[in-house]
């Protein structure tokens, strides 16, 4: 079985990589940051508004009074681009 890894965390080691690349060219490698910036920060706001709208954090059972879960994923389309 693979380890669950939050998106987050998922992101901020694609951006770890990119500083790690010793060949990026740096323009590329800003831009690249940029994109993965804009992602992080809408992943962090879902994430977060997520667990308050059920109540629990991730991969917490806790009361099943409250139905919903973090089950899908969307991609958000803007003026740049895909992200």
């Amino acid at each position: 079985m693979t380890a669950r890894v939050s998106p987050v965390d998922r992101i901020r080691a694609e951006i770890d990589g990119l500083f790690a690349d010793p060949d990026l060219d740096l323009a590329e490698a800003m831009e690249h940051v940029a994109r993965l910036g804009a992602r992080l920060i809408l992943q962090t706001a879902l994430e977060a508004e997520v667990t308050e709208f059920l109540g629990r954090d991730r991969y917490d059972r806790g009361d099943r009074a409250r139905a919903g879960s973090r089950n899908g994923h969307r991609q958000v389309i803007s003026l740049a681009g895909r992200s």
